[in-house]
């Protein structure tokens, strides 16, 4: 069912499986509006190439993965982001991650959520929104929303990260790159506990951008903290619109994957049901 059919069944009460969860209750004088920009049911047999990139259009990857349009498909009703190893190394890279991407880059303040199950392997699962920044004074400022990072195989270290595949780790991050080359960046995040590791069930991962100071968190439809981001560096620093991505990528602190966990099918993807996205309207008035 494409996302505008299921939300016609959802208006007239109809149609509600138990993978869909209501946003938030809005505030009064507001409602619901999904955003077909970062909405995707993934039913069809390709990427929506009119409304997501197959790669990151800014960004090659961290090594050793690096992002390839080829780990992108899409089957069985769900976006599929496969890790592999590499024919040969490119420079720093061994591996191929993947990497979707919105066109739009005006994700503002509303609802974002994805239903995912996180691969097996030494390499994380996220969901999470960025720009590229805008100018304030001589300084270049930018933003990154994490809705959800995790690793769904088991960590065997470093010690403090053996229980990622347990965790919905979120995260704002600001950073501020000067004239001269420094950079400087501060973050604010949380986290919470899963009923069933990260890579083996579907969880739904939700943040609620209220506005430039306020982000409620949602775990499979249940509220479970609230971020402020960090005024450090402005008093609204989450006032900028951002694009909405999903990526499978490995960090600079966790052991790469395995050739083994690589080439294994049942370990290496990571499985997106669906992404959806609302923003708030007003209710008009009764006459």
């Amino acid at each position: 069912m494409r996302f505008d059919q299921l939300i016609g069944a959802l208006v007239v009460g109809i149609g509600l499986s138990v993978a869909w969860a209501d946003p938030p209750l809005p505030p009064a004088g507001y409602r619901w509006e999904p955003d077909p920009r970062f909405s995707d049911e993934f039913d069809g047999c390709s990427l929506d190439t009119t409304k997501w990139y197959d790669h990151f259009p800014t960004w090659r990857g961290r090594p050793p993965a690096k992002f390839l349009p080829s780990s992108v498909s899409v089957s069985d009703g769900c976006l599929v982001l496969r890790a592999s190893r590499l024919p040969a190394p490119d420079g720093p890279f061994t591996i191929a991650g993947g990497a979707v991407v919105s066109r739009s880059s005006e994700a503002l303040y509303g609802y974002y959520e994805a239903r995912m199950k996180a691969s097996r392997i030494s390499m994380s699962s996220t969901f999470w929104l960025n720009n590229s920044g805008h100018r304030v004074g001589s300084e270049r400022h930018s933003q990154e929303l994490d809705i959800v990072e995790t690793v769904g195989g088991p960590q065997p270290e470093p010690e403090w990260a053996r229980e990622w595949n347990w965790f919905m780790h979120s995260n704002t991050h600001y950073n501020v790159r000067h004239r001269d080359g420094r950079r400087e960046h501060v973050s604010k995040g949380g986290k919470a506990r899963l009923d069933t590791p990260a890579g083996e069930a579907f969880h739904t991962y939700g943040a609620w951008w209220v506005d430039a100071n306020t982000i409620h968190f949602y775990l499979d439809g249940k509220y479970v903290f609230t971020v402020h981001p960090s005024t450090k560096f402005s008093p609204t620093p989450f006032d900028q619109p951002m694009h909405v991505n999903m990526v499978m990528e490995t960090y600079d602190w966790q052991p790469a994957p395995s050739p083994e966990d690589l080439a294994d099918p049942a370990r290496n993807a990571t499985y997106y049901d669906w992404v959806r996205a609302w923003r708030l309207v007003k209710v008009a008035p009764e006459n």
